[in-house]
């Protein structure tokens, strides 16, 4: 383990794909996720919904961004910003499922 930098020791020993702190390795938003449509449920209106939430989830972690630098401990920030960046994976997700 190199103490030089701390990124360089992230990556040592691991090829592209399996560098997880850097965000690699992901090909298929949707891998994993069951996008089959149960019998009765119309397509447009699922993708309209999904669209529909996606939406309050990007905007929502657009707000969290904007109060991240106006907490007032250390740990407050930490905790909107990781509460942004989950419900922008969820936006993600929820795009990527009504495409």
């Amino acid at each position: 383990m190199s103490d030089d930098h701390v990124y360089m020791t992230l990556a040592e020993g691991h090829d592209d794909d399996t560098r997880w702190a850097y965000g690699t390795g992901f090909e298929d938003p949707l891998h994993g996720v069951d996008t089959g449509v149960p019998e009765g449920v119309d397509v447009g209106e699922l993708a309209r919904v999904c669209v529909a939430l996606a939406d309050d989830a990007l905007v929502s972690a657009q707000r969290l961004a904007e109060w991240t630098t106006r907490a007032p401990e250390l740990e407050e920030e930490v905790a909107l910003a990781n509460i942004g960046l989950d419900l922008l994976g969820q936006a993600r997700l929820l795009y990527s499922r009504a495409g």
